[in-house]
């Protein structure tokens, strides 16, 4: 008996204290094992942490063992789940996972129970919550199926003479050729491919629902998708491109009432062929807006710098995105259809309230301004306790030389 005592701490029930030497705990990961026919191995699918569970006796001593242990046997008995501490496994909520069973030796003067608890977790419910990133993805698919519907039902070469074929695809080829060179070709990924794409739209020119899709798995950002890191400034490139001079259609001669249909026709192709792909493009800058601010967008536009700085988009640069592509948007507005001007709206409120909302917890920027020159380092530290962050702030401030930063005004992130 005093051996045992000897190796015997203190635990509790819902209050009710014992004593015990030791515990068996159950922990691990839930799976489930899904099995192919024709596949040797399994894909094991983790399904997160598993239930712990642990068993152990309590002991409890002395000439009133037997009220000590009609309390505890009290406090298993009450519904509900409650605080056990012990000694080594800490303080927890449990619930009993089987009836504890009670030994009384009058000789030892000691009740030994053997307890099974599980642990407790809260309950809660699902809370529903929308999605703004998803939303603006939703609308930016609405405004690319409503840009392709219009552009279907305002182009046709049939039934009209062979010049309004022609001009067609000439239009086709000049606006394709503008998106094939310079930096917006190495975002959608047709810098190599634009002659094949020419190509492949022509053969289209008398379908226009098949030209308008092909159109619109062209301007996918599937090429860019795994290298591009800084989507803000994707974002800017794309609307900037979309309301650039080149994506208006050329010099149109007004529409007269000797005109003949064909050269109406020929008129009316060239602005569609135009409206579509700006449409298509703010298309796919309201689907990457959704990613900016996120760990997707972490690189500084316009700098070069080690892999390993990292610069998180700052509140200001979030709304400075918003802006430019809400002033495309409503560039377009005043120049698309019908369809394509509700679905221009839905998109313009989706794009402000995710953004808007988005930006509220990102981080700020301020001004400071170190008292003499001062090693970059030391300014890191000085600021965030942390030297390895001196890169980020030499990066945004375009610090010359980081050994000698002399007392100007920086943009910092607040700490």
């Amino acid at each position: 008996m005093s051996h045992l005592s000897s190796l015997l701490r203190p635990a509790s029930f819902r209050g009710v204290p014992f004593q015990v030497n030791g515990a068996d705990l159950g922990v691990g990961r839930r799976v489930q094992v899904h099995e192919y026919p024709q596949r040797d191995q399994p894909w094991v699918e983790d399904l997160g942490r598993a239930t712990r569970e642990m068993s152990f006796d309590g002991f409890l001593i002395g000439t009133d063992y037997v009220d000590q242990a009609n309390q505890l046997l009290a406090a298993l008995e009450t519904a509900g789940a409650a605080t056990l501490v012990h000694p080594w496994l800490g303080s927890m909520q449990v619930c009993l996972s089987a009836p504890a069973r009670v030994r009384f030796d009058s000789e030892l003067g000691m009740a030994t129970v053997s307890m099974s608890f599980v642990e407790s977790g809260e309950l809660a419910f699902p809370n529903p919550t929308s999605s703004t990133q998803a939303a603006s993805r939703l609308t930016a698919d609405g405004l690319a199926s409503a840009a392709v519907a219009d552009f279907s039902q305002s182009f046709t070469v049939t039934g009209f003479q062979s010049f309004v074929s022609s001009a067609a695809q000439g239009q086709l080829s000049t606006m394709l050729g503008f998106l094939g060179a310079g930096q917006i070709a190495q975002v959608l990924g047709t810098a190599t491919t634009t002659a094949n794409l020419i190509t492949q739209a022509a053969s289209f020119i008398s379908n226009p629902a098949m030209l308008g899709q092909t159109l619109l798995g062209a301007f996918g950002l599937s090429g860019a998708a795994g290298s591009v890191a800084a989507w803000s400034s994707v974002v800017k490139l794309i609307s900037g491109t979309a309301s650039s001079s080149a994506m208006l259609p050329p010099g149109v001669n007004p529409v007269t009432r000797n005109d003949t249909p064909s050269r109406k026709q020929t008129n009316t192709n060239t602005g569609a062929v135009y409206g579509l792909g700006r449409q298509l493009l703010l298309a796919q800058a309201v689907g990457i807006s959704s990613l900016v601010g996120t760990e997707q967008d972490n690189a500084q536009a316009g700098v070069t710098q080690p892999q390993a700085v990292t610069q998180q988009v700052t509140q200001d640069a979030m709304l400075a995105v918003r802006d430019t592509l809400l002033s495309a948007l409503d560039a377009e507005m005043r120049l698309c259809g019908d369809a394509t001007f509700d679905a221009l709206q839905e998109v313009r409120s989706a794009v402000y309230l995710d953004l808007t909302s988005r930006a509220q917890s990102a981080a700020r920027l301020t001004t400071w301004t170190p008292l003499e020159t001062m090693p970059m380092l030391a300014i890191a530290y000085e600021l965030y306790f942390d030297a390895t962050r001196d890169a980020e702030i030499l990066f945004r401030n375009g610090i010359r030389h980081p050994g000698m930063t002399p007392p100007i005004p920086l943009s910092v992130l607040a700490a």
